[in-house]
């Protein structure tokens, strides 16, 4: 019986940098793209693609707002 991978794509929107995305990426084991970054206001908004296993997208939320917190 072969166990299968189920993988999920997600897009997630944040100020958290390129930069700490892919480090919280590599964390958590996920794939990662920029699908765009635009400025509102005073601040940078960046748009991502994430794929991977349903738990560890969210473990990369987690991580994701948990920087979002710190800028």
């Amino acid at each position: 019986m072969h166990n299968r991978l189920i993988v999920f794509t997600e897009t997630v929107v944040t100020s958290v940098t390129p930069k700490k995305a892919f480090e919280a990426a590599e964390e958590c084991l996920i794939e990662i793209r920029v699908v765009e970054s635009r400025k509102e206001a005073a601040n940078w908004i960046y748009e991502y693609e994430v794929k991977g296993e349903i738990e560890k997208i969210e473990k990369f939320r987690e991580r994701i707002e948990s920087l979002r917190i710190f800028e």
